[in-house]
């Protein structure tokens, strides 16, 4: 099935969750079923690290692997989420909370490619990512280099990035959040207003999900 067709084959509608590390992606998207409890479809959550290839992504984390590696094993992680998950219920009509899309990786790479020498270029990144189609909205919580420092370890483990890494990256998301479709999320506030305010946008942009908003 071409990209072409998957995006008119489906139905539902589907949300990525963007940020640098330990913004507060995966704590939103846990709560949010609760907060849009009224939505007339069902809602399901996805996002990287969960394929049968997620132990072999985690000890490459570990061990900190190349722009290379990461490319391929986490276009493969996603590939995974895609198929399974995120298409069969997009076909269904329901609404998808993805955490870390397709920007994760091109910016994420991006910034690894720029200080490092590589086998890939970015436009490969690109390349192999594009087939993944393209979210309804991407919510992009922002919280500064020095928060995420401090807020510990990655949720996802594997070893965390620098102060000044992470300052690129969102730069660069930042950047990217100019141009596309982006609502941005102040991620320094307590975790409950952020929430609310994300399923505020959510019931916003797609009314006819919601019974009272019609």
């Amino acid at each position: 099935m071409h990209a072409e067709e998957t995006v008119t084959a489906c139905k539902g509608k589907l949300i990525a969750f963007e940020g640098i590390d330990r913004a507060g992606k995966t704590s939103v998207i846990e709560r949010l079923p609760d907060r849009l409890g009224d939505c007339r479809v069902s809602i399901v959550r996805t996002g990287e690290l969960r394929s049968p290839i997620a132990s072999a992504l985690r000890k490459m984390l570990d061990q900190r692997g190349t722009a290379f590696l990461k490319t391929y094993f986490f276009a493969s992680d996603r590939a995974w989420a895609y198929k399974v998950e995120c298409l069969p219920a997009l076909r269904r009509g329901d609404l998808v909370l993805w955490d870390r899309y397709v920007d994760t990786a091109i910016v994420y790479r991006a910034v690894e490619i720029s200080r490092e020498p590589s086998e890939i270029k970015l436009p490969f990144v690109k390349a192999i990512n594009r087939p993944f189609m393209r979210p309804d909205l991407t919510i992009y919580i922002d919280i500064s280099e020095h928060t995420s420092v401090g807020r510990g370890t990655p949720a996802g483990g594997g070893r965390p990035y620098s102060r000044d890494f992470l300052r690129e990256v969102r730069v660069r998301y930042l950047r990217l959040a100019s141009r596309e479709k982006y609502s941005i999320i102040d991620g320094e506030r307590p975790i409950e207003v952020i929430v609310a305010e994300v399923a505020q946008i959510i019931r916003d942009e797609f009314k006819e999900l919601f019974p009272c908003l019609q």
